[in-house]
């Protein structure tokens, strides 16, 4: 593993933004090919897309470093097998899933572990199973941004290293994340530019959102 995961705990000590949960409408569309019950959400956060799942009756099990993240999710369903861990340390059980999510969450990180992390996930994801992960493209403002930034090391294949907390931001291109999942029934992907009303304030983002299944 190389460098540290995000803290969210610590960013947003003073005010921690609370965030709706409802579904990304990519994975609402083909929440019908999902032949079974179980998921897994890594990185889950405050559950946007689990929460949901919940309610339809979906066993999930969430992941994620945040502790505040994992009480937002508690109080706000208590149906959720709650996990607290950094998911480059978190073991996906082998033909147990019928759904792997990963929403914004590996472009933080090295894409060295992002890379182990996917194949994890293609590895173990039962037979006719989804996976719906969400990443920084190459469009992102940031990767021309902190290219420039004294505090960032520019690394090869458009992966950032912040020197003051040693943490990671990678970017990819649709042709990488094809290729990443080579072996899989490509559902749906696309690229997006975009406003981010999440977490911080208000930004642009370049976004690839990919789901695909294994057959």
């Amino acid at each position: 593993m190389l460098g540290n995961p995000i803290d969210y705990d610590k960013k947003f000590k003073d005010k921690f933004p609370i965030l709706p949960a409802k579904f990304d409408p990519e994975l609402k569309r083909y929440l019908k090919l999902v032949s079974g019950k179980n998921v897994l959400d890594l990185g889950i956060g405050q559950g946007t897309n689990s929460i949901p799942l919940s309610n339809l009756d979906f066993n999930v099990t969430g992941v994620d470093y945040s502790s505040k993240c994992l009480e937002i999710c508690k109080n706000n369903c208590d149906k959720l097998n709650l996990i607290q861990s950094d998911i480059r340390k978190f073991n996906i059980e082998n033909n147990k899933y019928d759904l792997i999510i990963s929403r914004c969450v590996l472009h933080f990180l090295h894409k060295d572990d992002s890379y182990k992390i996917m194949k994890s996930m293609k590895e173990n994801i039962k037979k006719n199973g989804l996976i719906y992960i969400n990443v920084f493209s190459t469009q992102d403002p940031r990767l021309t941004k902190n290219s420039t930034s004294k505090d960032f090391e520019v690394l090869d294949n458009n992966v950032l290293h912040n020197k003051i907390n040693d943490t990671y931001i990678s970017f990819f291109t649709k042709e990488e994340i094809l290729e990443l999942f080579t072996d899989l029934k490509t559902i749906y992907i696309s690229e997006e530019y975009c406003l981010d009303l999440g977490f911080g304030d208000a930004h642009y983002a370049g976004v690839i959102k990919y789901i695909g299944q294994k057959i």
